[in-house]
């Protein structure tokens, strides 16, 4: 979420005193969590990109069947590295890679790790996986798996 709707959000539930609003903030799924999946979230996102899934999965390096599977959602938990390629094959920039994270459970990228650092270079940059990867081989770094 941008900075702005998190801030929004916080001052709802400071002001929440009753159980009856935070129930109603909780049934309210918008507020509390846009998309139910990382499917659902890279398939907005795809749309919005301008690329085709077919060209998305092609730029990713994933195979091809595992990477259907994701954005289909009949592959429920891909790792760190699936998401931050499907995001480089996307073109998407540093806010939507991390809510794609976020949204899959797979943590985020922080400016004090070395590999995520050039990760974010990459992603600033709209790198393709391959050129991140060679970075970050460059660097003594885990490439993209």
């Amino acid at each position: 979420m941008e900075q702005g709707t998190t801030k929004k959000l916080e001052e709802v539930l400071l002001n929440l005193d009753k159980q009856d609003d935070l129930e109603e903030y909780l049934n309210d799924e918008e507020a509390v969590n846009k998309y139910k999946s990382i499917s659902e979230y890279f398939n907005k996102e795809i749309e919005k990109s301008g690329y085709s899934v077919a060209e998305i999965i092609k730029n990713s390096g994933i195979e091809r069947t595992y990477a259907y599977q994701i954005l289909n959602g009949t592959r429920n938990n891909p790792g760190k590295d699936k998401i931050i390629r499907l995001c480089l094959g996307a073109k998407l920039g540093v806010k939507e890679t991390i809510r794609a994270l976020e949204i899959a459970g797979s943590g985020t990228l922080y400016a004090r790790d070395k590999r995520d650092v050039i990760i974010l270079f990459s992603i600033n940059n709209k790198c393709t996986v391959e050129d991140t990867n060679i970075l970050l081989d460059q660097f003594a770094c885990e490439i993209l798996k």
